[in-house]
């Protein structure tokens, strides 16, 4: 992963340890079910039911650790279609507020002009009063 990590964001490397992470947990859990049924099956012939017994419970673990990676990439993926929905809706706002900064500078412009023609046409009336 080497050159790869450097190109992640934070997030991204945030989210990557954190997989990292629970991979080794659950690896650390099966070493020490694959010890303790060592431990149980040491001696033991081949045929023996105990040795079923450990491929079932391995079988499961491994079977738990694939729904909670597939949940744990659905969520992922979840977030990451809220982000780009969210990122639209933010662009999408600032196009409004950016329209609305232009229809607010034309109403100023309005009334700066028309500010000017009052004034101007006071001036004549008061001129034309004296």
């Amino acid at each position: 992963m080497g050159s790869n990590s450097s190109k992640l964001t934070p997030e991204e490397k945030a989210a990557e340890d954190a997989k990292q992470a629970q991979v080794a947990f659950m690896k650390q859990s099966l070493l020490k079910k694959v010890e303790d049924h060592e431990e149980r099956l040491h001696g033991m012939k081949e045929g023996d039911p105990h040795l079923a017994v450990f491929k079932d419970e391995m079988l499961q673990v491994v079977d738990e650790h694939l729904k909670e990676h597939a949940t744990m990439e659905a969520e992922q993926q979840q977030l990451a279609t809220f982000k780009t929905e969210l990122m639209d809706k933010v662009h999408e706002h600032m196009e409004e507020m950016h329209k609305a900064e232009d229809k607010a500078a034309i109403v100023a412009k309005f009334k700066d002009e028309m500010t000017a023609k009052v004034d101007a046409h006071h001036q004549a009336v008061t001129a034309a009063k004296e």
